[in-house]
């Protein structure tokens, strides 16, 4: 089973780490963007064809909204739950508690913070 997690990486890289060996103690095979390597297609097109490629998506969510491509409106973290979402993909996401303290560099403000509000509103919550 390939499970794919997604995140924002630089203030999630030890929770991404922690989730992929998880998931590879479990037997599973964890799906990452740091161990994709370089192909010709555009990070969209990889994400989109390894979250079809795998049976499960896992999120992590904390207070970065993260990278949008130019032209976007979205969050390349947000296009992919979106995109998991409407390919019925077996979703699991869990968001670090607002009062849990996070290093302040890595806090987004306006408008990615209202963006982020946004986003957290709809996802399919792990307790």
């Amino acid at each position: 089973m390939k499970v794919f997690i997604s995140s924002t990486y630089q203030d999630l890289i030890d929770y991404r780490r922690k989730t992929a060996e998880a998931v590879e103690r479990l037997g599973q095979q964890g799906v990452r963007m740091e161990v994709f390597g370089a192909r010709p297609e555009g990070a969209t097109e990889v994400c989109c064809k390894e979250i079809d490629e795998s049976d499960i998506f896992v999120g992590i969510y904390a207070h970065r909204y993260g990278y949008i491509p130019p032209g976007g409106d979205l969050s390349m973290t947000e296009m992919e739950y979106h995109y998991a979402v409407e390919h019925k993909k077996s979703v699991f996401c869990f968001v670090v508690d607002e009062e849990y303290p996070w290093r302040p560099a890595f806090i987004e403000g306006e408008p990615a913070r209202a963006k982020l509000q946004a986003l957290k509103a709809k996802l399919v919550l792990v307790w």
